[in-house]
């Protein structure tokens, strides 16, 4: 590719001159951009939202800048801006700085870098320090030097021929931060038309290789955060105090080659890691310092390989040789390995069930556990994509669904095996059993479903709430082959519930139905060594039911400790929070049978309350569209806002203007996110006895408890009347959910999980 265009001239810049670099690449080389990064777009959106933020990074708070970016460059200044001109768009988001190390230029390229300098640090706000070199020291002397003058957290190491897309920057810093013991981050490097490095392989004679070099795309089980061997200095993130302790680079390279290697065998002598981010992608116009295969080129090779193999020679013994395919060398840093299987992949920012499931997975990853998650459907609709790629920008890899595949393998590689939802072990208990005996397994029951099921047939014909014993003792009159007896169990159940109801073969068809769930249910859970539950209600139907309390554990919804905080800050605010509010919220998917049957409540619930207060507008917001009827009846109520999917930003900013979330559900089972979600965010909740069940929270001082319309409505009116007393059932709410839901509980639960793991691997003798 030729040398991005002109965007100096007369040692004066243009802001209307610089057009970012992808707008530049040829039809080839931007196909190749789009194909691995065909997620792009959505992973620039999701890395924007969650990590565009300082508060989500961990390092100092208030580090002033949070990331400086370190650019030697020696002539090459019409590159050196554009380079700078990419990075630059990034300090708008974040706190950054640049330090730009002038490696005896010539003065015509000085003067070029130091004019656009000056001007996109007005147009982009960042500070700038420019360092010369009076006599040329090469890359290493130079990275070290402007990281000894660099004043931020986070130092990022980048060369003047390589620009970086957007959101790189986020992605590498998040990377930093959330992946365990990770030392450096780095991105996937591309060439003119295919792939340049996607890591790099150390072999044991010294030997290194850029893995995937020349393909067009990576396997996708690859597509994730994961550890490498080395990755190019061209652009690597890493924390100022560690490189600092590390010495820096070694100056014993000289102009360049093999320092980063060397950097990157330094961190793992200190218990740190080497991390690839492909979410992070960089554009690198390699050859642009030595040429793309000069004599100086490779004579440094030669003569730095041999520095490196004596100084490493120890270390080196445990790489693998040359030849080994780049599967391999991934795969020997993996020492803990789970399977996790479930229906679909999580989609966190859409439904609180997922964000129970990734931070189960993010506690695994804290915890140095690799996850394989095989999703039953593989599919994933354009709305979740982002989602999906931030799981697996944060090191969870994804297999395609071929269970079938366990039983080619000589051994199996999962210390556990995770099942969550009955129809998913349905499909693959079986074949698990046979090929991965070895590996326990721990059943994810998310819910109960035969309990869920039952309430819905009662319900049919009952108002109100519907106990799980009352639900179980339906369920069990689906068993046998007689249909007479069958019915008459129904009828002496529904009259026994003072129900009455014409037994119709389509219900002894459906109470058949949900006994066979519960017996599909209780054959996984024996078949499971142990079985996460929800609440203490599932726990306690489990136990009625015959199964061993010893084999259950709580694992309710989790929520991370920083979204507690918030709401603990929220209710702290008194003159903010009394600010006049009103209106409801109910939050929640429409996928799930549940929140559909609740819509219908809430236009009851809405008109009645309308009567006494005018002003009053209830708001619903969920991912999926509910049943076509009931959307236009949302749509066309006055007193209704239905607001579909909305970003994160947009419900907390919903969530300051309402007085209360209102939560009428009729059916359903399991712990309800958006009642916790309620809580985080500040305000009190109005709602039903299913709605709270398993919360752990108490009426009258956490919750108003309703099941008739009018308790809704007086509720509400006590609520208006009275935002002291909103603002102190907000507060009660938010302690209990605190002490139950933190990910810090969870923490504690799930290491007991592994305890009990490990001590029946030992019992196997499977470790």
């Amino acid at each position: 590719m030729k040398v991005l265009g002109p965007i100096c001239a007369n040692g004066s810049l243009r802001k209307s001159d610089v057009v970012p670099w992808h707008h530049r690449l040829g039809k080839t080389e931007f196909s190749v951009l789009k194909e691995n990064l065909k997620l792009g777009k959505d992973v620039r959106i999701v890395l924007d939202r969650k990590l565009g933020n300082k508060k989500n990074y961990g390092l100092d708070q208030n580090a002033d800048p949070l990331i400086s970016v370190v650019m030697p460059f020696h002539n090459q200044g019409q590159m050196t801006c554009q380079s700078v001109h990419e990075l630059a768009q990034d300090s708008v988001k974040f706190k950054m700085e640049f330090v730009v190390v002038d490696d005896e230029s010539y003065l015509e390229h000085v003067s070029m870098v130091k004019s656009c300098l000056k001007d996109m640090s007005a147009w982009y706000d960042f500070r700038y320090t420019y360092l010369r070199n009076d006599v040329s020291e090469g890359y290493s002397f130079s990275c070290n030097k402007g990281a000894e003058m660099a004043r931020g957290s986070v130092l990022l190491f980048a060369n003047n021929d390589m620009m970086v897309s957007n959101g790189a920057v986020g992605a590498l810093i998040n990377t930093l931060v959330t992946y365990p013991k990770a030392g450096i981050a780095g991105p996937l490097f591309l060439g003119q038309r295919d792939i340049q490095e996607f890591g790099g392989v150390i072999y044991n004679q010294a030997g290194a290789a850029n893995a995937f070099r020349g393909y067009t795309r990576v396997p996708k089980q690859l597509l994730m955060a994961h550890q490498v061997d080395y990755i190019s200095a061209a652009c690597i993130a890493v924390e100022k105090e560690i490189f600092v302790k590390l010495g820096g680079f070694d100056t014993a390279y000289g102009r360049g080659y093999y320092e980063d290697t060397d950097l990157a065998m330094a961190m793992r002598n200190v218990g740190l890691r080497v991390v690839l981010q492909p979410f992070a992608v960089v554009y690198h116009q390699e050859g642009n310092t030595f040429g793309a295969d000069s004599k100086e080129k490779r004579l440094l090779m030669s003569k730095n390989r041999q520095i490196f193999r004596e100084k490493w020679k120890d270390a080196l013994v445990h790489h693998m040789p040359e030849g080994t395919p780049f599967f391999a060398t991934r795969e020997r840093y993996i020492k803990n390995l789970i399977l996790w299987i479930d229906q679909v992949i999580p989609t966190p920012s859409h439904d609180s069930g997922s964000q129970r499931m990734w931070e189960i997975l993010r506690y695994f990853l804290n915890s140095d556990i690799q996850v394989d998650f095989l999703p039953i459907h593989y599919f994933v609709p354009q709305q979740w994509l982002a989602d999906v790629a931030y799981i697996r920008s944060r090191g969870i890899r994804l297999q395609p669904n071929r269970t079938e595949a366990l039983c080619g393998r000589a051994k199996c590689p999962y210390k556990a095996i995770f099942i969550a939802r009955p129809n998913t072990a349905e499909d693959v208990i079986g074949i698990i059993g046979r090929c991965c005996a070895g590996a326990p397994i721990v059943y994810d029951t998310v819910d109960l479903h035969f309990l869920r099921e039952s309430r819905e047939i009662l319900q049919q014909n009952r108002e109100g709430y519907v106990s799980p014993e009352e639900a179980i003792q339906l369920a069990l009159c689906g068993e046998g082959k007689d249909l007479d007896s069958k019915k008459e169990c129904i009828e002496k159940t529904m009259a026994h519930l003072d129900m009455e109801a014409h037994v119709t073969p389509d219900l002894v068809a459906n109470v058949t139905k949900v006994y066979k769930r519960l017996q599909s249910e209780l054959d996984i859970v024996t078949r499971s060594v142990m079985t996460l539950v929800m609440s203490d209600v599932e726990d306690h139907v489990l136990q009625l039911l015959g199964m061993p309390g010893s084999k259950m554990k709580i694992v309710s919804n989790i929520y991370p400790d920083e979204s507690i905080s918030v709401g603990q800050k929220l209710l702290q605010d008194e003159s903010s929070y009394l600010k006049r509010r009103h209106g409801g919220i109910f939050v929640g998917s429409f996928q799930h049978v549940p929140n559909v049957v609740a819509m219908r409540n809430l236009i009851l619930v809405t008109d009645t309350i309308r009567e006494h207060h005018s002003d009053f507008v209830m708001h619903i917001v969920g991912s999926h569209q509910p049943p076509e009827d009931l959307l236009k009846q949302l749509n066309h109520h006055k007193g209704i806002r239905f607001h579909g999917f909305m970003t994160d930003d947009d419900l907390t900013s919903l969530y300051a203007e309402v007085l209360c979330a209102i939560v009428p559900l009729s059916t359903g089972a399991g712990v309800k996110g958006k009642v916790a979600a309620a809580y985080f965010n500040g305000i009190p909740v109005i709602g039903s006895r299913i709605a709270l069940e398993g919360m752990g929270l108490s009426a009258d001082t956490d919750y108003f408890l309703a099941e008739e319309i009018q308790e809704y409505v007086r509720a509400y009116s006590e609520l208006r009347k009275d935002p002291h007393l909103a603002r102190q059932f907000a507060s009660n709410g938010l302690e209990k959910i605190a002490s139950r839901y933190s990910f810090s509980r969870a923490i504690q639960v799930l290491d007991e999980v592994f305890k009990n793991l490990n001590d029946l691997a030992r019992r196997l003798v499977f470790v």
